[in-house]
């Protein structure tokens, strides 16, 4: 059965509530790479071990987006524009979780760092993290308001987030490589600079998502958008 001109309302209320759920997840997640980060540079550990207790929620979300999405296609048989939502909902989802997973990960190795003295060499993340919460939130954006010129603007960010974290990373192995007493601390540092960048990473995913949920074009792997 297809379903044409959006007919039956209980589709549109289905659809609807389908993309609010991707949208709240989003912001969940959002909240988590933020605290993580808040965790680390104000050394707070409740704020570390909130982090880690919200992911719960996130990954419930999750769960509920895909039954929710498998029930669409089973019970309505969407096409077309239709279709395109319920899968790049679906995928972009997944990325999501991914996202609230490096959170906790980063979360997890703040707390590590706390139990030390604090280093000045923590601030060096700094721009790696700007660049990829930038990222994350024009994701979040662009499947928001279906844009493809934002998802664009997402991966035209990318060069910057891999520049940081190069940055970052040689830094912190640099100093790995010298005789320190905070070998730990760097080599914590080294694991979180990585998972920022990975959040970037993944919010060029759901920017690459977006693109074909709206023009119906796969761009991954290096493809660009026709007009």
């Amino acid at each position: 059965m297809q379903i044409q001109g959006h007919i039956l309302s209980e589709f549109d209320e289905a659809l609807n509530t389908l993309k609010a759920n991707t949208i709240t997840m989003a912001t969940l997640t959002q909240k988590n790479v933020e605290n993580a980060f808040t965790g680390l540079t104000q050394r707070d550990l409740s704020i570390c071990n909130q982090v880690i207790a919200d992911d719960e929620e996130v990954d419930q979300l999750e769960i509920q987006i895909d039954n929710d999405s498998l029930q669409i296609m089973a019970k309505f048989q969407p096409f077309a524009s239709d279709l395109r939502l319920v899968v790049a909902s679906m995928k972009v989802t997944h990325n999501l979780e991914r996202i609230s997973d490096h959170a906790v990960s980063i979360a997890k190795r703040s707390r590590k760092i706390i139990k030390s003295e604090d280093i000045d060499e923590v601030a060096l993340i700094e721009p790696a993290y700007q660049q990829a919460l930038l990222m994350l939130k024009n994701a979040i954006l662009c499947y928001t308001e279906g844009s493809t010129e934002k998802a664009l603007e997402v991966l035209s960010m990318e060069d910057d987030l891999n520049k940081f974290h190069k940055i970052a990373s040689k830094s912190y192995t640099k100093k790995l490589e010298e005789p320190s007493d905070h070998y730990k601390i760097f080599l914590n540092l080294v694991f979180i600079t990585r998972w920022i960048e990975r959040v970037g990473n993944l919010s060029t995913n759901i920017a690459e998502d977006v693109i074909f949920m709206e023009s119906a074009q796969d761009i991954r792997h290096g493809g660009e958008l026709e007009e």
